[in-house]
């Protein structure tokens, strides 16, 4: 993985509501919440939706406590499939208010970065086709299969679920190579044929099921919460929490020396006294965020396996080789080449 990869990696997030879903749908399969939170690490308000968003290394550490709690490879499609309109929000609503299946999918490639940006969809129609797929927004890790899964069986469930009609893809593939067990997929998406280590994610239907119209909608309760939505966006691309905005400054100017809370706030337009009782208001401080953001990224680099420690020292701000690695041990226990050995 390379540098830039890493640092989008950490710059990229999830709703704590989907991560909170995923948690829930491996407890009714039995699995312990309290066991996945404390094996992911993911933080303890995460099922209340505190906070709003995770970043996308606890998406992959919680994916990781979940299969190994449930024993299920196929967890990711047995998600898609209990996926309820309420874990999507008012992104939810929209879709369930389109005019027709089409407009729903539509709308939820257009607005995806409501709920996330790991991957969104992309529907593309055709004289005939339509083909539905899935774009990666972040670096590939193989736990992001599991989102796959999620997304796909999620589609063809919603869209099955909210048409007068039986909607059945005519073509289905996956990105990554053929599983152990291929029977969930093919009873899932049957009768469509399913192929694996296609060049992306997708399904194919016919443009007649699509343009079906969702039951039970209302034009009215549709342009409502698509204004909602489109005003999330909006606050979305100023930034959440002053914690979060501050991690993303910090991400983007950390290399050969740590950005100073000086220019931090002055990239966020405010006095470093009002970033400073901002940061206190959200329980964290200007150097807890640094010290979290340093130590996602060094552990990203380490196991990406691709950069010395030298050179990570350097990307992090450390004038010395040997300040980072005490610094490292301090926060896991672990020299940086432990970490790595452990990692590779």
């Amino acid at each position: 993985m390379k540098c830039v990869e890493v640092v989008r990696l950490l710059m990229s997030r999830l709703s704590s509501n989907i991560i909170a879903f995923r948690i829930a749908i491996a407890a009714q399969e039995g699995a312990d919440i309290p066991a996945i939170l404390n094996a992911s690490g993911a933080p303890p308000g995460v099922m209340r939706g505190d906070p709003p968003y995770v970043d996308l290394q606890t998406e992959r550490s919680v994916w990781r406590a979940i299969v190994e709690a449930t024993g299920r490879e196929d967890i990711g499609l047995v998600c898609g499939q209990r996926f309820p309109t309420q874990a999507n929000g008012m992104l939810g609503y929209v879709m369930a208010n389109a005019p027709t299946i089409r407009i729903a999918i539509e709308k939820c490639c257009a607005y995806q970065r409501v709920i996330g940006d790991s991957m969104g969809m992309v529907c593309d129609r055709g004289p005939d086709t339509t083909r539905i797929w899935i774009e990666q927004w972040s670096p590939w890790d193989d736990t992001l299969r599991y989102t796959v899964d999620l997304f796909m069986a999620a589609i063809m469930s919603w869209a099955s679920a909210n048409a007068p009609l039986p909607l059945r893809p005519l073509r289905v593939g996956f990105r990554y190579e053929r599983p152990t067990d291929v029977s969930p997929y093919e009873n899932l998406f049957a009768p469509a044929p399913v192929a694996f280590g296609a060049d992306d994610s997708f399904q194919i239907y016919e443009n007649e099921a699509l343009d079906q119209p969702v039951i039970g909608a209302s034009q009215d309760v549709f342009a409502m919460f698509e204004e909602k939505v489109q005003r999330t966006l909006g606050n979305l691309d100023r930034g959440d929490t002053w914690a979060f905005r501050t991690r993303q400054r910090i991400l983007e100017a950390l290399k050969g020396e740590a950005p100073s809370i000086e220019r931090v706030a002055s990239e966020l337009a405010v006095s470093v006294r009002k970033l400073q009782q901002r940061l206190s208001d959200e329980h964290t401080s200007y150097s807890g965020v640094l010290t979290d953001a340093r130590r996602d990224l060094a552990e990203e680099f380490l196991k990406a396996g691709e950069v010395g420690n030298d050179e990570i020292a350097y990307l992090l701000g450390y004038s010395e080789v040997s300040v980072f690695s005490r610094s490292f041990k301090k926060w896991t226990g672990q020299t940086p080449s432990d970490f790595r050995a452990a990692n590779a």
